[in-house]
């Protein structure tokens, strides 16, 4: 089986995309590498997310190995918050400026639609990606998707609702 990081124990990831609703950036981010509590708590704005984040004790965030390295968001201001936020040392000027800085890529937006447009770079480069929900929504978007899966990219999307016990049958 082919590696997808150079370096297991120590993984570098890039979080891309901010969407109006979606604050992804801010949470998987603070949950991967931390965050400041007291800043997160007065300045997110999405009060849900340090809602959640400070019912857990300290010792709870993190992986062993793997840190947000670099963000990058439509809007540098967003990037520039989220990084300050959840303790990401880089902020990036493109989405591209991401390649050959990080091991993998989690594209944190919401819009279907988008995705094969943001993912793109990142499957030409050969960078494994974590693609938010939904995937897409179109055919024609996931029959690309299903080309570049083919040819070996690595690309992952899930959706925590095949747990939710209320939609069981």
């Amino acid at each position: 089986m082919t590696a997808f990081v150079r370096d297991a124990d120590n993984i570098r990831l890039g979080v891309i995309g901010m969407t109006e609703g979606n604050g992804h950036p801010y949470s998987w981010s603070a949950i991967l590498n931390g965050y400041d509590r007291t800043r997160m708590t007065a300045e997110c704005p999405f009060p849900g997310i340090p809602g959640y984040l400070n019912l857990q004790p300290p010792e709870a965030f993190g992986i062993a190995g793997a840190r947000v390295t670099h963000v990058f968001c439509d809007a540098r201001s967003d990037a520039e918050h989220v990084a300050a936020l959840s303790q990401i040392p880089h902020v990036a000027e493109t989405p591209e400026a991401l390649i050959g800085a990080v091991d993998a890529v989690l594209i944190a937006t919401d819009i279907g639609g988008e995705h094969v447009r943001r993912a793109r770079p990142f499957v030409e480069a050969g960078v494994p990606l974590f693609i938010d929900k939904p995937l897409c929504d179109t055919a024609a978007d996931l029959a690309q998707f299903q080309r570049w899966v083919a040819d070996g990219a690595a690309i992952l999307s899930s959706s925590s609702t095949r747990y939710a016990t209320e939609y069981a049958p």
